[in-house]
């Protein structure tokens, strides 16, 4: 858990300090800089492919899911990574922080990333409960977050829960499908959820933090802290924190 040198440091697609996010480009930024973990978004293309790519698709039958990898980095003007390599790159530097954007490959993400990387080194995060339970169960070594928050479907579906539950935690489905780590919205991460979160051996990982990152770097109740400036947070970081290198902080659950 975070203790007094602060939360990790989570760089949101590589960070967009130095190169467009999600580039292979701002992974080697980030990296650098001495990010404790990379995050990236993974996805399946219609050719079997685990890719680092964020939104589903351009729109009609252009899903991801329904395009080569060819056609994939075409259409989006880039050299889209491949997990694969991106694991590569990062190994024995940072750790992983995968964010599931498509539940089918769930099972098949996780195998990769364990034959790569040791199960210290990893996070698998998602805001969908099925997957995230499934891993769950198993593979227990393999640390789960579940993402609430910033999302207004999934923030008006608890709300009508609620009025059906009187006294329903925000972190149900947390602690329903046992993960790890609760994964909250800046917005959402108010002192009394993260107390709420530590009273229940739950740890806290808050995205996407651009502002005021010397007083989120600051906090005890944080383990980890997603941004898209991690060098500039490694800065204030190591600024108030002489002679740490960035791995000490990576939290122990």
């Amino acid at each position: 858990m975070a203790g007094a040198r602060g939360p990790a440091i989570s760089a949101h697609r590589g960070g967009g300090e130095f190169a467009p996010e999600g580039t292979y480009e701002a992974y080697s930024a980030a990296l650098a800089a001495g990010a404790d973990y990379v995050e990236f978004d993974v996805r399946r293309t219609v050719d079997g492919t685990l890719v680092d790519y964020h939104e589903a698709g351009f729109g009609g039958e252009r899903g991801v899911s329904r395009l080569t990898l060819d056609t994939l980095r075409s259409l989006a003007g880039y050299e889209v990574p491949e997990v694969a390599e991106l694991l590569r790159l990062i190994a024995g530097r940072a750790g992983a922080h995968i964010d599931l954007k498509d539940a089918s490959c769930a099972g098949e993400a996780v195998e990769l990333v364990l034959g790569l990387l040791s199960p210290a080194d990893i996070i698998v995060t998602t805001r969908d409960p099925q997957p995230a339970r499934a891993i769950a169960s198993s593979y227990p070594q393999v640390p789960v977050g579940l993402t609430i928050g910033g999302d207004l479907g999934e923030s008006a579906r608890f709300v009508l829960r609620r009025a059906r539950t009187l006294g329903l935690s925000r972190l149900a489905d947390v602690a329903a499908v046992g993960a790890d780590f609760a994964v909250i919205h800046r917005r959402l991460a108010t002192s009394r959820l993260l107390a709420e979160c530590r009273r229940g051996g739950i740890a806290t990982m808050v995205w996407t933090v651009n502002r005021g990152l010397r007083r989120w770097l600051g906090r005890t109740d944080l383990d980890i802290l997603v941004t898209d400036r991690p060098a500039r947070a490694i800065a204030y970081a190591s600024a108030g924190q002489p002679n740490c290198p960035s791995h000490c902080r990576r939290p122990e659950i």
